[in-house]
């Protein structure tokens, strides 16, 4: 079945990015969802469908129920990591064309600094991070660079791209998180 035309982002909403933030991630979460709320032209009691990503200090049940959602018809989890968001997207589209809802809130909040970040140690003792306790550490893979430089490597290896290329990407992609004023990083790299 084709997605196409069958749903669409109606609103979005963004804290301001910064670091030293004392915000915990459900505040980020919750300040968020209301501008994405508002920006939709929406009250909360329109939200029938929702998919709480990056949940760490607590469970997707605990958003729904501080946030307060009285007609949920709709929920889910979608642990894939950084691809999340994309996922979560893909499910609300889908969640939508087959009626199972009509809005869906797609929120996620985070705060990676150390005062605000002590329930990111317990992370990994999610069922779905055992994977990089028994895996990726004892191969040194820790940090996302480790875990993508593999596949780079091997994109060069097929189709011969270039070190120089990939920082043309990294450029770019600088140059476009520059388009938003809400960016952490204020100047272009070269």
């Amino acid at each position: 079945m084709s997605l196409r035309d069958k749903s669409c982002v109606s609103g979005i909403g963004e804290t301001v990015y910064m670091r030293g933030s004392t915000k915990t991630a459900f505040e980020l979460q919750i300040e968020s969802s209301l501008k994405a709320i508002n920006d939709a032209g929406l009250d909360p009691k329109d939200i029938d469908g929702i998919i709480p990503i990056g949940i760490v200090s607590g469970t997707a049940d605990d958003f729904i129920e501080n946030f307060g959602l009285p007609d949920l018809r709709f929920s889910a989890v979608v642990p894939h990591g950084g691809a999340s968001p994309v996922m979560a997207l893909q499910c609300a589209a889908a969640a939508v064309a087959a009626g199972a809802c009509n809005h869906v809130l797609i929120t996620f909040g985070r705060n990676v600094s150390a005062a605000s970040n002590k329930a990111g140690a317990r992370i990994h003792q999610m069922p779905q991070f055992h994977y990089v306790t028994e895996f990726e550490y004892p191969m040194g893979a820790i940090a996302p660079a480790q875990l993508y430089a593999p596949m780079a490597r091997r994109h060069m290896e097929l189709y011969g791209t270039t070190v120089e290329q990939f920082g043309e990407v990294a450029v770019a992609c600088r140059e476009h998180a520059l388009l938003n004023g809400n960016a952490v990083m204020k100047k272009p790299i070269t």
